[in-house]
């Protein structure tokens, strides 16, 4: 979506005058086309706007026409009134019923025009696409959800804490790359970092409780050794140059049993960070036709159907055209061994350029998952389900927690990980806008994350509105949802699940129409099925602020090209960096910060 030729300075001061003003209006459908307008899609490979590009349908528009209603010629003066009167009275007539079915109806009559790959005769069956008893994966990762032993850490735990999965268009390798040079940078920019980040805002925060850590979470995490040249290089951070982390010396007490995090003093978390893309289109095709060409040896001839054609692979990421007989599955793979990617047979002299990069890139770096489906922004759905369905085949019972988020996002891995070790991040006079009046009090207990059972949290919107406008990438035809309001979801640019909770979803997917808004979908519709509670986290912020100090005390923010994740992650760990804290006469009575009771 960013791909830059080069790194790019930035004056992130001419980026806006001011940080992104919230508002207060939850449920007003204007705001929520201002959250829409800003958020700049649910993933990076919105940068294909045309995709969602629709046009009405012209035999709807010719019904839109009002009825003329002529009287006829006069044969009396009487009469001739007496029929003047009876064609206004039934011209009102009309017009009171078409206004009153205008009003009754508005939303849905601005919503009849289609969504590129998802006509309107489309397959919206999640299982025609996912398969979910076939392997989809043409790009397997290296050490991720294994026990396998990492060259130089020989102590690292087996199981992950923190899976982040990054949702990439597979034409984004900069923004990739600008991830891997900066936040993604998971083994160094770690737990260790949280106390250096905010050394001066030491006592303003909650540290994790002693007693969660020591009894479960051991089995997640390996000590950084002192002096060893094979453990991970900490950042340097001004005023610490040693390499290795200091533990808070702060000693005061959470107020609900909580204690000081001297325990996780030179302790890693195993954190991994993979990137999800898909294919294009003419690679989804070739891979198709090869998978046709080259059928299980045990499959029988007759119930497979052959896809030999480009015409007969559909462009929406694999549902079956309209004319389609017998079964709409075929196994992808020759069964008994793995498929390499760039296989090339016999009689195909034509190889995707995108994917023999992408081959490379994953040679490279071993950080690639790739599915197959079209990478497309209408396809963001399919791109998620196919995450959860990655990590349910292949991290049931090694993950604790999967992060997903877009690759035009930065992520404060340090901050997020003392989040999920039940601490609360100190308050950074210019985050203070991306509060609410509840969550502004980051020393209450009652603001430390809570997992339970199931843990799904994010930003959350409630009471936002289906957009009818057909120019705008959000555009949601009624018959892909016809309800007026969308359940309460949480912004696709970074949400935050555990494993349990990864599994319910994947599961209720496979049985839930699909809808082309990934957020929408997954954190509202299938989360609303199984009944799973989405929790607002003001820390996971949809857009950018112009004040890097903010990104020091938030979790995520959205809509940074690369060069501004190198700017905004060189910022954040320079210690010699003062970024304050709110006024020491402080109240939250003086802040002018939504409510947002009705997100609860």
């Amino acid at each position: 979506m960013y791909a830059q030729s080069g790194v790019v300075q930035v004056d992130w001061n001419e980026r806006f005058g001011s940080t992104v003003d919230i508002g207060t209006g939850a449920g007003n459908g204007d705001v929520y086309r201002r959250f829409q307008d800003i958020d700049g899609g649910s993933n990076s490979s919105a940068s294909n706007d045309t995709e969602s590009t629709t046009l009405l349908d012209e035999t709807v528009r010719k019904h839109e026409r009002l009825y003329d209603i002529t009287p006829p010629a006069p044969h009396n003066g009487g009469g001739f009134c007496m029929k003047i009167f009876l064609g206004l009275c039934f011209s009102a007539l009309i017009m009171c019923t078409v206004f009153m079915n205008i009003i009754s109806t508005g939303n849905d009559r601005g919503r009849v025009g289609t969504i590129a790959g998802w006509g309107l005769n489309t397959s919206r069956a999640t299982v025609d696409y996912v398969l979910p008893e076939e392997n989809t994966t043409l790009i397997d990762p290296l050490n991720v959800c294994t026990t396998e032993e990492r060259s130089g850490l020989v102590e690292e735990s087996g199981k992950v804490f923190l899976l982040i999965v990054v949702c990439s268009s597979a034409r984004n390798f900069e923004a990739r790359q600008a991830i891997r040079e900066t936040w993604g940078r998971v083994r160094e920019f770690n737990y260790d970092q949280f106390a250096r980040l905010h050394e001066r805002m030491r006592g303003e925060y909650l540290d994790p409780k002693e007693k969660l850590v020591a009894q479960e979470l051991q089995e997640y995490m390996w000590r950084v050794p002192d002096g060893d040249d094979s453990a991970p290089a900490t950042t340097t951070i001004a005023g610490n140059q040693d390499g290795h982390a200091k533990p808070n010396s702060s000693s005061h007490s959470d107020g609900n049993g909580g204690s000081s995090s001297s325990s996780l003093a030179g302790k890693a978390f195993n954190v991994k960070l993979v990137f999800l893309v898909g294919q294009s289109e003419a690679d989804y095709v070739q891979q198709r036709q090869r998978s046709a060409a080259y059928p299980p040896a045990d499959s029988e001839s007759d119930t497979r159907r052959p896809v030999s054609q480009a015409t007969d692979v559909p462009v929406a990421g694999g549902e079956p055209s309209a004319d389609a007989t017998g079964p709409s599955h075929s196994s992808l793979f020759p069964s008994g061994a793995d498929v390499d990617p760039a296989f090339n047979p016999p009689g195909n002299e034509q190889v995707d350029e995108l994917q023999l990069r992408l081959v490379n890139e994953s040679e490279v770096y071993g950080d690639i998952i790739q599915e197959s489906f079209i990478d497309s922004y209408n396809n963001l759905t399919l791109k998620t389900i196919m995450m959860l369905k990655w990590v349910t085949n292949n991290c049931d019972g090694k993950v604790k927690f999967i992060m997903k988020c877009d690759d035009d996002t930065f992520v404060n891995v340090p901050n997020l990980l003392h989040v999920l070790l039940g601490g609360t991040v100190p308050l950074y006079k210019a985050a203070i806008s991306f509060y609410d009046t509840n969550t502004v009090a980051v020393k209450s207990p009652k603001n430390r994350l809570t997992v339970g059972r199931h843990l799904l949290t994010g930003f959350l919107f409630c009471e936002a509105k289906p957009i009818g406008d057909t120019s705008s990438k959000w555009y949601s035809p009624t018959y892909m949802y016809d309800k007026d309001v969308y359940p309460n979801y949480l912004s696709g640019t970074a949400y935050l699940m555990n494993l349990e909770t990864a599994r319910l979803l994947y599961r209720a997917s496979l049985s839930t129409p699909i809808f082309h808004l990934e957020d929408v979908y997954l954190t509202g519709i299938v989360a609303d099925r199984v009944k799973v509670r989405r929790r607002h986290h003001p820390l996971f912020f949809y857009s950018y602020t112009k004040d890097l100090c903010a990104l020091r005390g938030m979790i995520s923010q959205h809509q940074l090209q690369a060069s501004e994740l190198r700017t905004a992650y060189d910022y954040i760990t320079n210690g010699s960096i003062v970024c304050s804290g709110p006024e020491k006469r402080f109240t939250v009575g003086q802040l002018k910060l939504q409510q947002r009771k009705k997100c609860q």
